[in-house]
């Protein structure tokens, strides 16, 4: 019988080889580092063992975010390794079966992951949460605009101004990031990834930071600059920054930006043709129960439905329930298969991209095999669960 737990600083070193293996095999086996927080700040280091033997290991965040216009705290599930001599025993599964009964007995409602497989985590009941664009192309094509500001240089000291101007550039945005102080000095400008220290500049107008911008350059051949961060509270703030990309022209040949799926830089730029563009498919996102709906306002109108929803890992999740929103409240309740016939079937993977906005009723009719049954609680049902921008855009 597999054991979820904490992993102690006696299996540190075994804990990081199985990471090392699994995200950075090009390196050669490596010794693991002994230095470092042990348990780690930023997020809660779990491993799956049999007995003594650690067969798999994740790590789990809390982020501050947002969901159907409510803060709230959403599970960032990461770093889910097996190593190769225990992979195909299904200790991957049973780890994220683990973490999800953890976060729910935590409160949390979702689940989001940057999968290493899209199916993978799909027959483990996560949908995708977002797309985004990543736009490739020579600086010299973005606009050159006079805007009445300056550009600053920040760091991580200045993370509550960049906080404030986080919020809100993202506001009505479902799983945009709220990062705390920890994140902003130990993950969002720092060398945690190898890359090195990113650098971080923001347009000041009157003394307010109005947008800011984190960027890495490469020492490749064509000296890329690669922005991770973007954001602006305002037009002025938005062409101020891309203005400041484009006088890198004598320094780097290529800038490269990941930006949300509507984002409208093919119209913005001088030669969109010398732009390369490209839809990603974004992180994952899932119900840790479905009476996780009951936390959310649902102004759209009123629904009573029973929904015969499948979980492939919650037992607890998988059966029948009737769904009521009144008011805008939503109750959800048990019930036994004999009660009542679905007016609804929906795996937990879809009906988590309804409830968190992703999708509306007829997109997930149309690509997520929703099926309706009574055709008339559709309308309804499409009221309340309304499309929502979504974009969780940083990586975990």
């Amino acid at each position: 019988m597999s054991e979820f737990r904490p992993i102690p600083t006696t299996d540190r070193e075994a804990c990081q080889r199985i990471l090392q293996y699994a995200f950075t095999p090009e390196t050669g086996p490596v010794t693991p580092d002994p230095d470092g927080d042990w348990p780690p700040s930023l997020f809660d280091q779990r491993g799956l063992y049999d007995g003594d033997t650690l067969r798999a290991v994740c790590k789990l965040y809390y982020l501050d975010t947002t969901v159907r216009g409510e803060a709230a705290t959403v599970g960032g599930l990461g770093a889910v390794a097996t190593p190769p001599e225990h992979r195909g025993q299904g200790y991957a599964a049973d780890l994220c079966r683990h973490a999800l009964r953890e976060y729910r007995e935590a409160d949390v409602g979702f689940v989001t992951l940057w999968p290493f497989s899209t199916p993978f985590y799909r027959r483990l009941g996560w949908g995708t949460a977002n797309t985004y664009r990543r736009f490739d192309l020579p600086p010299s094509t973005l606009p050159d605009d006079d805007i009445a500001g300056q550009m600053v240089t920040l760091d991580a000291d200045d993370w509550e101004r960049l906080r404030r101007v986080e919020t809100v550039a993202a506001d009505g945005t479902a799983l945009s990031l709220r990062r705390s102080e920890a994140w902003w000095r130990e993950r969002t400008l720092a060398d945690w990834d190898g890359d090195g220290v990113p650098y971080c500049y923001g347009y000041e107008r009157d003394g307010d930071l109005c947008g800011y911008l984190v960027y890495t350059v490469a020492d490749d051949a064509a000296n890329t600059l690669s922005v991770s961060n973007f954001a602006a509270v305002d037009e002025e703030a938005r062409r101020a920054l891309l203005a400041f990309l484009g006088n890198h022209g004598a320094q780097v040949e290529r800038v490269t930006l990941q930006l949300p799926p509507d984002a409208p830089l093919l119209h913005r730029v001088a030669d969109p043709g010398a732009v390369d563009c490209t839809v990603e498919a974004g992180p994952m996102v899932r119900l840790t129960d479905v009476g996780s709906l009951e936390r959310f306002d649902w102004p759209g109108g009123d629904l009573d439905c029973t929904l015969s929803v499948s979980d492939p890992l919650l037992d607890r999740n998988d059966g029948l329930f009737r769904l009521s929103v009144s008011g805008g409240t939503a109750t959800v309740d048990p019930l036994s298969p004999a009660d009542s016939p679905a007016d609804v079937t929906v795996d937990i993977a879809t009906l988590s991209q309804l409830a968190v906005g992703t999708h509306g009723v007829a997109a997930a009719e149309r690509l997520a095999g929703l099926e309706i049954q009574d055709a008339s609680v559709r309308d309804p049902l499409a009221d309340v669960f309304e499309t929502e921008s979504v974009y969780l855009g940083e990586f975990f």
